[in-house]
């Protein structure tokens, strides 16, 4: 769910020209540790995301709101889905009903050949 995370980290370090080292440094962490957050290879404690939020000037929902939209609109399509194929089923047995209502309706003659 966080896979966006790295991503907006760096962007918000580099808008605020600061190297990994100095953000690393403000937190007390090492450049590694920024790299490592930046990378994906591992995710930073609620209480250094608190600091990183801060020290950037972002609110911590910058860093996970687009992947929360999008965990909600992923279950919001899989809830469409439902409701389209359970009405399609719905029609086809509606459609079902009424073409044996008009075949009972619908005395027609029967066919003979001409001649």
């Amino acid at each position: 769910m966080l896979d966006k995370f790295p991503g907006k980290l760096k962007a918000a370090r580099e808008t605020k020209n600061i190297s990994q080292r100095k953000l690393g440094m403000m937190l007390g962490l090492s450049d590694k540790a920024i790299s490592a957050y930046e990378s994906g290879r591992t995710y930073p404690p609620l209480d250094t995301l608190l600091k990183i939020s801060a020290e950037l000037g972002k609110p911590i929902s910058y860093f996970l709101e687009e992947d929360t939209k999008e965990a909600s609109l992923i279950s919001k399509i899989d809830k469409l889905t439902f409701e389209i194929k359970t009405f399609a089923q719905e029609l086809e047995e509606t459609r079902e009903v009424l073409l044996e209502e008009i075949k009972k309706e619908c005395k027609l003659p029967p066919v003979t050949p001409k001649g």
